[in-house]
């Protein structure tokens, strides 16, 4: 049964008020951190994140009369498999966009001497915490009511474009939303559909935050690989920074491309 225009608008409308009163939760209950040593201010920043993911999961799901496994949010047998999936895709990716931009940029990359992988992953163990709350406020309870209503397409878009906005409220440049979260949104969006939850998406989405984090410029020290420009560096091509460019138009691509297979294969099952 098609749904009609109105109830799709309705429908973003939740998914973008969703969205807003999650970011709104988040920020509210931050002050919490400031009662925290500085060193365990990311990890009490991603506890804080889960809680007003829940309570604003929580909220709108008691509205609907609806469980969380309706909107596929719950630890099943292949969880853990699917995380563990999204992290050597997204380490995968990740490897791909730094070869292509030390290829095309000249920039050199070298071990760390001061690099202690065992730290690096104790320091950066936040990171899983946050990108589960991110995906848990743009790929589950939105991207889900979307879905099957508004379309694959369309419920992607508005969820990647609606992490952007969170992000801009947070601080970034409206370029670097929309040339980084809004970008990863549509890959993260694509594997949430596929994996029918968020584990996949989660697994990408801190693998990708986790690499990025690994790379730093001299004087870093939790950096595991230093960046360090050579002679015949040239990072704009054009009036374009390869190094921002790049990275985005082959994630857009994977993701774009992750829409298409899938609906395709949709298509053949639904058909045969």
């Amino acid at each position: 049964m098609k749904t009609s225009l109105s109830a799709q608008f309705t429908l973003m409308f939740k998914a973008t008020l969703f969205c807003v009163i999650f970011t709104g939760f988040f920020a509210a209950f931050s002050f919490a951190k400031n009662f925290f040593p500085s060193s365990f201010e990311r990890l009490v920043y991603g506890i804080i994140g889960l809680f007003a993911g829940f309570i604003t999961t929580y909220l709108f799901l008691k509205f609907d009369k609806k469980k969380f496994s309706d909107i596929e949010l719950f630890f099943g047998a292949k969880t853990f498999v699917r995380f563990f999936s999204g992290v050597i895709i997204g380490l995968l990716i990740m490897g791909f966009v730094a070869f292509g931009v030390m290829y095309f940029t000249h920039v050199e990359v070298r071990p760390s001497p001061k690099a202690n992988i065992l730290s690096f992953l104790l320091i950066t163990s936040p990171l899983l915490l946050l990108a589960f709350v991110e995906e848990l406020g743009f790929r589950a309870y939105p991207l889900q009511i979307l879905k099957g209503k508004v379309g694959i397409r369309p419920s992607i878009a508005i969820t990647s474009m609606l992490f952007a906005l969170y992000h801009i409220a947070n601080g970034w440049s409206v370029v670097s939303s929309f040339l980084g979260p809004a970008v990863w949104g549509f890959l993260f969006g694509i594997a949430a559909i596929y994996a029918k939850g968020i584990a996949l998406p989660t697994g990408i989405h801190y693998a990708a935050n986790l690499t990025t984090s690994a790379f730093g410029t001299e004087g870093n020290g939790l950096a595991l690989w230093i960046i360090t420009p050579a002679n015949t560096v040239n990072t704009i091509y054009y009036g374009f920074d390869l190094t921002i460019i790049f990275p985005a138009l082959i994630v857009l691509f994977i993701g774009l491309i992750g829409i298409e297979l899938f609906l395709i294969k949709k298509d053949v099952m639904q058909n045969s």
